[in-house]
């Protein structure tokens, strides 16, 4: 009991509890919204299947309403050339056609379950025809009577227009729905009255849970017939006369759909109906819901064990260091601000690298006597805009006149006068009495800066007659102290040529002060491969020429320079910590800028050494084993995707270190050493199956068989047919044989 105590003291409830809190508040949020969006979704898929049901619906009332109508009109069109109905019209014994008149009605009449009684009025005779109600005549007009009720009809005033005319007629005690199709005569009239029972019928047919009534209505909303909760058809607003036609009216969802021309059928939609289905059916999802909670609780408890048990096990580095019992999110915070710090120092000893980079350049040709570099003109040097370039001119004292410090004056006021943009500027490199050398640093925009240079050089030349030497133009800092050189060597010209032009002099290649860019690039490509034994001897030759030739100052220091920053950078792309060898680093760079060549080259040599032997040792402590290395090889070099480059990503190093490491264990070349392991297996699978080329070149790693078959007739002498027939390799047997 006292470990379990002692075990929860130490637990940070604090930081516990808003990690708890913040997951449950999530998942409680999320189980929220998803309980909204299934909601609406229940919902909306449920209303839009109902409406589809119900629209469905429509349309077959419609269509089967349309279907019966057409059969009225077929049975008016044959009443109308009824034959007996045509004798009556011209007959005197006008009883027999009469009943025979009747007799046809009646059968026409129960052929239709739409139509309930069929009338016809001949009007010269006076005869009038019903199936089923009576009919009589009073005062000319015509009614029917039903039950002792009557109700007066509208003969005469329907029929004759050409327009098939469905007519809705009442008073206090009947109603009826009559249908006066067109009737070519005006000596007789036809028409036929609609069965509101048999319409109540389908209607009730089409009534259900949710459907609360079905009216058949006129054009004025005048309720014709309707079955359902309410008597009263509901207000709707009618946009289109000729197709299905939907209206949201609050709580309920209207339906029209015209039957024929003024006649309309309504169905009301209860949406109460609908949210009670969609909470019923969800209803039976909170069991469902329920269990995502407890899964839920479950997945807060596997997440603070995968975050929060990690943070604590963190938050004990630093615990005693911040003597914080607030959270662990305090102590993480000074943990991460003392980190910070560090890395804020560290990054303030990069950018005085930086610096004293930038200086030793400069450093390696500025004398005493030259010009203070400002920190601005440092920085537009080594970060220049595009299209900028930099030159160095050489001048002389004039013959006759002022010394050097006229020339200096004169000529700072006519550069400046020239490029008065500030995109420009200039900086006294040295003066001596004889001469004077400055670095231009040529900005803007201007196209052709080489010329222009020379232009104004020429009018210096003509305005003050001083002899001046003008390098070539580059756009890297690293070149000023070859701009220097080829500037100084063109000026040992001026005997012949006043104005002396690197770019445009016969200048031997052989010079004495020409740049070892080939050398220093060779240098580059040893370190990048990690051949670290031609590197020392490449900067074993790099001295022996710095002792063979009085070179200046300027142009050692270049050189060595370049040397460090190499190595330098080599060491920081293979991931080399600053830290192992900031020292050496440091001392080697105050050698190079602090002394001549000749007090400190063998010092120098030995610092270059020290830091290519720890450039070594530091890649050996992140060698790869070559058991692994073997083992990847083997188990993966029938992979078309294998490359060295593949190796390099799978152990988390760079090409040129894995191409070191595969050269240095297996004493070959990586694609050396993967041929043979395909060629063996592929002649494995050549002797001891009949698989078709293609297939066993994609089985040892190569996609394309042609390919496969030309190495393999290169290497072994023979095709692979020619091996699978038993033939034996003429190039490896004569190797043998050599051997």
């Amino acid at each position: 009991m006292d470990k379990i105590r002692k075990r929860f003291e130490k637990i940070n409830y604090y930081t516990l509890l808003k990690y708890f809190l913040s997951y449950f508040f999530l998942l409680s949020f999320l189980l929220l919204c998803f309980f909204i969006a299934f909601r609406k979704q229940l919902r909306t898929a449920y209303s839009t299947a109902r409406d589809n049901s119900i629209q469905e619906k429509l349309v077959l009332f419609q269509q089967s309403f349309n279907n019966d109508l057409d059969h009225v009109f077929n049975i008016h069109y044959n009443l109308c050339n009824n034959t007996n109905l045509k004798m009556l019209r011209y007959s005197c014994d006008s009883s027999w056609y009469s009943s025979l008149g009747i007799t046809d009605m009646r059968e026409f009449a129960s052929a239709n379950p739409l139509v309930s009684d069929i009338i016809y009025i001949q009007k010269n005779g006076g005869n009038v025809l019903a199936c089923k109600n009576y009919i009589y005549k009073s005062n000319d007009e015509y009614y029917f009577s039903i039950n002792h009720k009557a109700l007066k009809i509208p003969v005469g005033k329907y029929g004759h227009d050409n327009k098939n005319t469905m007519v809705y007629i009442k008073n206090q005690e009947l109603s009826l729905l009559l249908l006066f199709p067109n009737v070519a005569s005006n000596k007789y009239d036809l028409f036929y009255v609609i069965d509101s029972d048999e319409i109540i019928t389908r209607f009730n047919n089409m009534l259900s849970e949710e459907i609360s009534g079905v009216y058949l209505t006129d054009s004025e909303n005048h309720m014709i017939t309707a079955s359902g909760e309410h008597s009263v058809p509901p207000v709707y607003r009618l946009t289109d006369s000729f197709g299905l036609q939907k209206n949201d009216e609050g709580d309920e969802i209207i339906y029209t759909v015209p039957l024929h021309t003024n006649l309309f059928l309504t169905v009301c939609f209860s949406k109460d109906v609908l949210l009670r289905y969609a909470s019923k059916a969800f209803i039976n999802m909170y069991m469902v819901f329920a269990a995502i909670g407890c899964i839920g609780f479950l997945l807060i408890l596997f997440g603070m064990r995968l975050t929060y048990s990690p943070l604590h096990r963190l938050s004990k580095k630093f615990a005693d260091r911040t003597g914080d019992n607030k959270g662990l999110e305090s102590q993480l915070d000074f943990a991460l601000s003392s980190a910070l710090q560090e890395q804020s120092k560290l990054q303030e000893k990069i950018e005085k690298y930086h610096s004293i980079m930038k200086e030793s350049v400069l450093d390696t040709i500025v004398n005493e006597n030259g010009e203070e570099i400002t920190a601005e003109n440092m920085d537009r040097l080594f970060n220049g805009e595009p299209g900028s370039l930099m030159f160095v001119i050489k001048i002389s004292a004039p013959a006759e006149g002022e010394g050097m410090a006229w020339v200096t004056r004169n000529f700072q006021d006519f550069f400046l006068g020239t490029f008065p943009n500030n995109d420009s500027f200039c900086i006294r490199l040295e003066i001596t009495p004889k001469y004077c050398s400055y670095l231009i640093y040529y900005g803007g925009q201007d196209q052709d800066k080489y010329n222009v240079i020379k232009y104004l050089l020429h009018d210096f030349y003509e305005e003050y007659g001083c002899r001046i030497a003008l390098s070539n133009g580059s756009s890297s800092p690293l070149d000023i102290p070859n701009l220097y050189a080829n500037a100084m060597q063109a000026g040992n010209y001026w005997d012949s040529q006043p104005l002396a032009f690197y770019d445009e002099m016969d200048i031997p290649k052989d010079s004495a002060y020409t740049y070892p860019y080939q050398e220093l690039s060779s240098f580059a490509s040893l370190l990048q491969q990690l051949k670290f034994e031609e590197a020392k001897k490449a900067i074993r030759s790099f001295f022996r020429t710095l002792d063979q030739t009085d070179f200046p100052a300027f142009y050692s220091r270049s050189v060595l320079t370049e040397v460090l920053t190499t190595i330098i950078t080599n060491m920081n792309q293979q991931n080399i910590k600053f830290s192992a060898y900031n020292n050496i680093y440091f001392e080697t760079l105050y050698f190079i800028r602090s002394f001549s060549y000749e007090q400190k080259s063998s010092d120098i040599y030995d610092h270059f050494l020290m830091l290519l032997s720890l450039f070594e040792d530091e890649l050996s402590s992140l060698t790869i084993k070559s058991g692994e290395l073997q083992a990847f090889i083997n188990q993966s070099y029938t992979s078309t995707d294998l490359t060295i480059a593949m190796l390099a990503e799978k152990f988390h190093v760079s090409i040129a270190y894995m191409s070191y490491l595969f050269k240095k264990y297996f004493n070959e070349y990586f694609s050396d050493y993967l041929w043979k392991l395909r060629v063996a297996k592929a002649k494995e699978l050549l002797r001891e199956t009949s698989k078709p080329m293609e297939e066993i070149c994609i089985a040892v790693g190569y996609e394309n068989a042609s390919s496969f078959r030309r190495k393999f007739k290169k290497e072994l002498g023979i095709t692979p047919s020619q091996y699978r027939s038993g033939m034996e390799p003429v190039v490896e047997n004569s190797r043998n044989d050599g051997q």
